[in-house]
């Protein structure tokens, strides 16, 4: 918990179990549900952690 804490506000991807990549800005996370993220176009969207393979800290841009 205090890993993902620390990375709010930062850009993000999360790969999800089937593969996908998505990138955004981490915007908060829920422990026992999953993350929120916003994406360039303005929309939350949730992940739930049952369904991300990895989540990575992206030190650079990615917009």
């Amino acid at each position: 918990m205090p890993n993902l804490m620390r990375n709010m506000g930062q850009p993000v991807e999360i790969w999800t179990r089937d593969g996908r990549v998505h990138r955004g800005v981490m915007d908060g996370a829920d422990p026992p549900r999953g993350v929120f993220m916003r994406d360039r176009f303005g929309r939350r969207r949730f992940f739930a952690f049952v369904f991300i393979a990895a989540f990575f800290v992206r030190r650079r841009r990615i917009f």
